[in-house]
Protein backbone atom coordinates (compact mmCIF):
# COMPACT_ATOMS: atom_id res chain seq x y z
CA UNK A 1 0.00 0.00 0.00
CA UNK A 2 0.77 3.74 -0.19
CA UNK A 3 1.06 6.64 2.11
CA UNK A 4 -0.64 9.39 1.09
CA UNK A 5 1.24 12.90 1.77
CA UNK A 6 0.81 16.32 1.61
CA UNK A 7 2.50 16.76 -1.73
CA UNK A 8 -0.71 15.14 -3.03
CA UNK A 9 2.07 12.11 -3.92
CA UNK A 10 2.41 8.89 -2.56
CA UNK A 11 5.13 7.88 -1.06
CA UNK A 12 5.76 4.00 -0.04
CA UNK A 13 6.64 3.10 3.91
CA UNK A 14 9.94 2.37 3.51
CA UNK A 15 11.45 -0.76 5.21
CA UNK A 16 8.16 -1.36 6.77
CA UNK A 17 6.09 -4.81 6.69
CA UNK A 18 2.43 -2.56 6.68
CA UNK A 19 1.73 0.58 5.38
CA UNK A 20 -0.19 3.09 7.59
CA UNK A 21 -3.69 3.65 5.93
CA UNK A 22 -4.40 6.63 8.16
CA UNK A 23 -2.55 9.39 6.60
CA UNK A 24 -3.94 12.02 4.63
CA UNK A 25 -2.56 15.37 3.42
CA UNK A 26 -1.56 17.64 5.86
CA UNK A 27 -2.97 21.43 5.62
CA UNK A 28 -0.50 23.92 6.56
CA UNK A 29 -2.16 27.69 7.30
CA UNK A 30 -0.52 30.71 5.32
CA UNK A 31 0.07 32.88 7.54
CA UNK A 32 2.96 32.79 9.70
CA UNK A 33 2.35 31.98 13.46
CA UNK A 34 4.35 33.51 16.03
CA UNK A 35 7.29 31.61 17.04
CA UNK A 36 7.04 28.56 19.62
CA UNK A 37 9.09 28.17 23.00
CA UNK A 38 12.33 26.54 22.02
CA UNK A 39 11.87 27.43 18.16
CA UNK A 40 14.84 28.16 15.74
CA UNK A 41 14.71 31.97 15.54
CA UNK A 42 16.05 34.46 13.01
CA UNK A 43 19.79 35.11 12.70
CA UNK A 44 19.42 38.58 11.83
CA UNK A 45 16.09 40.58 11.24
CA UNK A 46 17.50 41.71 7.85
CA UNK A 47 18.67 38.45 6.91
CA UNK A 48 18.79 37.54 2.93
CA UNK A 49 17.09 34.44 3.10
CA UNK A 50 13.61 32.99 4.60
CA UNK A 51 13.27 29.34 5.76
CA UNK A 52 9.62 28.44 6.34
CA UNK A 53 8.86 25.34 8.94
CA UNK A 54 5.89 24.14 9.69
CA UNK A 55 5.77 21.07 12.07
CA UNK A 56 2.70 18.91 12.82
CA UNK A 57 -0.19 17.77 14.79
CA UNK A 58 -0.89 14.61 12.26
CA UNK A 59 -0.19 11.68 14.58
CA UNK A 60 -0.34 8.20 13.11
CA UNK A 61 -0.08 4.61 14.81
CA UNK A 62 -0.02 0.98 13.26
CA UNK A 63 0.20 -1.86 15.99
CA UNK A 64 0.46 -5.10 13.79
CA UNK A 65 0.76 -8.49 15.75
CA UNK A 66 1.14 -11.99 14.47
CA UNK A 67 -2.23 -12.26 12.84
CA UNK A 68 -0.81 -9.59 10.19
CA UNK A 69 1.00 -12.55 9.01
CA UNK A 70 -2.26 -14.16 7.49
CA UNK A 71 -2.62 -11.66 4.87
CA UNK A 72 -5.42 -8.47 4.68
CA UNK A 73 -8.21 -10.44 7.08
CA UNK A 74 -5.59 -10.89 9.77
CA UNK A 75 -4.12 -6.97 9.67
CA UNK A 76 -8.00 -6.19 9.95
CA UNK A 77 -8.63 -8.35 12.94
CA UNK A 78 -5.37 -7.36 14.20
CA UNK A 79 -5.55 -3.23 13.65
CA UNK A 80 -9.51 -3.89 15.69
CA UNK A 81 -7.90 -5.46 18.63
CA UNK A 82 -5.20 -2.91 19.12
CA UNK A 83 -7.30 -0.18 18.42
CA UNK A 84 -7.44 0.70 21.99
CA UNK A 85 -3.79 0.86 22.52
CA UNK A 86 -3.02 2.56 18.75
CA UNK A 87 -5.06 5.65 20.33
CA UNK A 88 -3.13 5.71 22.89
CA UNK A 89 0.01 5.94 21.32
CA UNK A 90 -1.38 8.69 19.21
CA UNK A 91 -2.20 10.44 22.87
CA UNK A 92 1.46 10.20 24.37
CA UNK A 93 2.77 11.33 20.88
CA UNK A 94 0.90 14.40 20.80
CA UNK A 95 1.91 14.79 24.84
CA UNK A 96 5.27 13.79 24.56
CA UNK A 97 6.86 15.57 21.29
CA UNK A 98 3.91 18.10 20.12
CA UNK A 99 4.65 20.99 18.01
CA UNK A 100 6.58 23.09 20.40
CA UNK A 101 9.04 20.37 21.52
CA UNK A 102 9.66 19.20 17.44
CA UNK A 103 10.58 22.96 17.18
CA UNK A 104 12.89 22.81 20.14
CA UNK A 105 14.77 19.58 19.33
CA UNK A 106 15.36 20.86 15.87
CA UNK A 107 16.39 24.11 16.75
CA UNK A 108 19.09 22.19 19.63
CA UNK A 109 20.36 20.05 15.64
CA UNK A 110 20.49 23.74 13.63
CA UNK A 111 17.79 23.29 11.00
CA UNK A 112 18.62 25.72 8.80
CA UNK A 113 22.50 24.48 9.64
CA UNK A 114 21.42 20.66 8.88
CA UNK A 115 20.12 21.74 5.38
CA UNK A 116 23.33 24.29 5.02
CA UNK A 117 21.08 27.16 4.23
CA UNK A 118 23.48 29.08 7.24
CA UNK A 119 22.03 32.83 7.73
CA UNK A 120 18.29 32.29 6.41
CA UNK A 121 16.13 33.89 8.99
CA UNK A 122 13.29 31.46 10.11
CA UNK A 123 9.71 31.72 10.19
CA UNK A 124 7.48 29.36 12.36
CA UNK A 125 4.30 28.46 10.42
CA UNK A 126 0.81 26.82 12.18
CA UNK A 127 1.50 22.98 12.42
CA UNK A 128 0.27 20.68 9.85
CA UNK A 129 -3.01 19.27 11.08
CA UNK A 130 -4.37 15.73 12.38
CA UNK A 131 -6.18 13.67 9.65
CA UNK A 132 -8.81 12.94 11.19
CA UNK A 133 -9.63 16.66 12.07
CA UNK A 134 -9.08 16.98 7.78
CA UNK A 135 -12.09 14.25 7.80
CA UNK A 136 -14.19 16.10 10.01
CA UNK A 137 -13.95 20.01 8.93
CA UNK A 138 -15.18 20.45 5.34
CA UNK A 139 -13.38 23.79 5.43
CA UNK A 140 -9.94 22.24 6.69
CA UNK A 141 -10.55 19.80 3.63
CA UNK A 142 -11.12 22.30 0.96
CA UNK A 143 -8.02 24.40 2.70
CA UNK A 144 -6.03 20.53 2.03
CA UNK A 145 -6.88 20.31 -1.40
CA UNK A 146 -6.33 24.00 -2.18
CA UNK A 147 -2.62 23.51 -0.56
CA UNK A 148 -1.94 20.18 -2.34
CA UNK A 149 -2.85 21.83 -5.94
CA UNK A 150 -0.29 24.67 -5.10
CA UNK A 151 2.08 22.10 -4.17
CA UNK A 152 1.44 19.93 -7.13
CA UNK A 153 2.13 23.33 -9.46
CA UNK A 154 5.01 23.66 -7.27
CA UNK A 155 4.22 27.27 -5.90
CA UNK A 156 4.78 28.72 -1.97
CA UNK A 157 2.66 27.27 0.41
CA UNK A 158 3.11 30.60 2.61
CA UNK A 159 2.31 33.82 1.04
CA UNK A 160 6.05 34.84 1.02
CA UNK A 161 7.13 36.80 -2.18
CA UNK A 162 10.64 36.87 0.06
CA UNK A 163 13.50 36.48 -2.99
CA UNK A 164 15.29 33.77 -1.47
CA UNK A 165 13.02 31.39 -0.12
CA UNK A 166 12.30 27.85 1.02
CA UNK A 167 10.08 25.26 2.91
CA UNK A 168 10.53 22.69 5.04
CA UNK A 169 7.31 21.11 5.77
CA UNK A 170 6.57 18.03 8.53
CA UNK A 171 3.54 16.18 7.08
CA UNK A 172 3.65 13.23 9.65
CA UNK A 173 4.81 11.33 12.97
CA UNK A 174 4.09 7.59 12.44
CA UNK A 175 4.65 5.08 15.18
CA UNK A 176 5.18 1.73 13.79
CA UNK A 177 5.01 -1.55 15.54
CA UNK A 178 5.06 -5.29 14.21
CA UNK A 179 5.84 -8.60 15.66
CA UNK A 180 8.99 -9.46 13.40
CA UNK A 181 10.10 -5.83 13.11
CA UNK A 182 10.00 -4.24 15.97
CA UNK A 183 8.84 -0.55 16.93
CA UNK A 184 10.21 2.47 15.18
CA UNK A 185 9.51 6.09 14.59
CA UNK A 186 8.55 7.19 11.01
CA UNK A 187 8.92 11.45 10.69
CA UNK A 188 7.74 12.17 7.01
CA UNK A 189 9.05 15.27 5.70
CA UNK A 190 8.49 17.63 2.34
CA UNK A 191 11.52 20.21 1.51
CA UNK A 192 11.57 22.92 -1.20
CA UNK A 193 13.72 25.16 -2.51
CA UNK A 194 12.59 27.91 -4.75
CA UNK A 195 15.98 30.56 -4.63
CA UNK A 196 14.69 33.65 -5.77
CA UNK A 197 12.30 31.49 -8.25
CA UNK A 198 8.34 31.90 -8.10
CA UNK A 199 8.23 28.03 -8.49
CA UNK A 200 10.21 25.29 -6.39
CA UNK A 201 13.54 24.41 -8.18
CA UNK A 202 14.12 21.51 -5.56
CA UNK A 203 11.34 19.47 -4.34
CA UNK A 204 12.53 16.36 -1.79
CA UNK A 205 9.59 14.06 -0.46
CA UNK A 206 10.47 11.49 1.64
CA UNK A 207 10.48 9.82 5.28
CA UNK A 208 13.20 8.12 7.14
CA UNK A 209 12.63 5.62 10.63
CA UNK A 210 14.51 4.95 13.97
CA UNK A 211 13.92 2.22 16.43
CA UNK A 212 12.41 2.29 19.47
CA UNK A 213 12.58 0.08 22.66
CA UNK A 214 11.08 2.20 25.79
CA UNK A 215 8.34 4.16 23.71
CA UNK A 216 5.70 3.98 25.21
CA UNK A 217 6.15 3.36 28.42
CA UNK A 218 5.17 0.53 30.06
CA UNK A 219 5.34 1.79 33.42
CA UNK A 220 5.17 5.05 35.52
CA UNK A 221 8.83 5.20 35.76
CA UNK A 222 9.59 4.64 32.15
CA UNK A 223 7.61 7.71 31.17
CA UNK A 224 11.04 9.97 31.41
CA UNK A 225 13.10 7.58 29.23
CA UNK A 226 10.51 7.17 26.59
CA UNK A 227 9.82 10.97 26.53
CA UNK A 228 13.80 11.34 25.77
CA UNK A 229 13.78 8.32 23.41
CA UNK A 230 11.13 9.51 21.28
CA UNK A 231 12.18 12.84 21.14
CA UNK A 232 15.89 11.65 20.52
CA UNK A 233 14.17 9.23 17.47
CA UNK A 234 12.50 12.18 15.83
CA UNK A 235 15.61 14.35 15.62
CA UNK A 236 17.47 11.70 14.44
CA UNK A 237 14.82 11.06 11.68
CA UNK A 238 15.63 14.70 10.45
CA UNK A 239 19.28 14.47 10.20
CA UNK A 240 18.53 10.91 8.10
CA UNK A 241 16.26 12.74 6.17
CA UNK A 242 18.34 15.70 5.30
CA UNK A 243 21.49 13.12 4.67
CA UNK A 244 19.36 10.56 2.97
CA UNK A 245 17.02 12.61 1.10
CA UNK A 246 18.02 16.06 0.51
CA UNK A 247 21.74 16.21 0.21
CA UNK A 248 22.30 13.83 -2.34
Amino acid sequence: MKLQILAAMTLGVAAAPVAAQQATPAAPADNAAPAAPGAAVAPTVDAPCELHVWPTQNYLGFNSGLLSGFGVIGAIADAAAHDGRVKSVKDLMAEYLGPDVQLAELNKIGIAETLKLRGYRIVIQPPTPFNEDVKKNPELKAKVKADNARIKAKQRLSASTHGCYAELITTYIFYHKAAMYGSNLFTGWTYREFGDKPLATKTVVGQVKNPLENFPPKTPEMVEAAKLELRDAFAKDFVEYVQKKVAP
